[in-house]
């Protein structure tokens, strides 16, 4: 598979469309399946296996110069609503002359058959260097970016599957890195004040199990951590996070009596409760 060109979209954004005589096919004998015309092998192909053959290789022709011109109006659109290539994002667009057997006709009707072509093939795309978190650091993926008229959609970093005006577009790029770098600081800052807690209960409570665990929001379902201390008696109390800068300053989450009061015993503990 010879490779042609590895950049297409240039700052002129050019499209390049190959004619079909411009391609080197070779359509002189093809390879006959049935082993009953082995005897026959090279024969001269068909007008209609020729045709079938022209056909193909044109579609594939044109095929690679719209997917080019494509690429070329993705990434003009992106220049002219701020995206810096490179930067901002990139492409990963490649033509490919390939040699390969191709298979033609069909086989219901006993006309399959395979023939050797050369045809142009074009891969990739333009993405969007999106920011994610991976093991405790940012890191960078490629975001594919998909086009239709003048508007422009990456559901990797919107909400809502639809196409966007591409202003907007780089508003939410923006905005879904920061969201991904603070979101990073947070969980620093969250991992020292989980540390913090559990220490403090590991020294109060030598003998308990002291770990990490986590919880959900019954409304929305996400998580969230929070720290438990689990006694020899099978009791255990649960605590979360502090507020804003406090995180280390656990709150109070719930708690697990594994020994079980009658209401005489709960009336008789609140009796011997000292006055206020």
């Amino acid at each position: 598979m010879k490779k042609i060109c590895d950049r297409f979209g240039s700052p002129e954004y050019s499209s390049y469309i190959y004619p079909v005589d411009a391609v080197k096919h070779h359509v002189k004998t093809i390879k006959v399946m049935n082993a009953q015309l082995d005897l026959f092998e090279g024969l001269v192909l068909t007008t209609e296996q020729q045709e079938q053959i022209d056909s193909f290789i044109k579609r594939q022709t044109l095929n690679t110069g719209e997917a080019d011109r494509n690429v070329g109006r993705i990434m003009m659109l992106l220049d002219e609503a701020g995206f810096v290539q490179g930067v901002d994002y990139d492409s990963s667009f490649e033509v490919y002359e390939v040699t390969k057997e191709a298979s033609f006709g069909y086989s219901y009707n006993n006309t399959n058959y395979e023939h050797e072509v050369t045809y142009m093939n074009a891969v990739g795309g333009v993405y969007l260097k999106v920011n994610t978190i991976k093991e405790g650091k940012i890191k960078e993926y490629k975001a594919s970016v998909d086009r239709e008229g003048g508007k422009l959609m990456c559901t990797n970093i919107t909400q809502q599957y639809r196409y966007y005006k591409p202003s907007s577009l780089l508003t939410k790029f923006n905005e879904h890195n920061e969201r991904k770098i603070n979101e990073l600081e947070h969980n620093n800052k969250q991992k020292i004040a989980l540390d913090i807690i559990v220490a403090k209960y590991q020294k109060l409570y030598p003998k308990a199990e002291v770990k990490l665990s986590s919880d959900y929001y019954r409304r929305s379902y996400h998580s969230f951590p929070t720290v438990k201390v689990k006694f020899e008696s099978g009791s255990s109390v649960e605590f979360t996070l502090g507020y804003g800068d406090e995180m280390e300053k656990e709150r109070f989450h719930k708690k697990y009596d594994a020994q079980h009061e009658t209401t005489k015993d709960l009336c008789d503990r609140f009796n011997n409760q000292k006055a206020k």
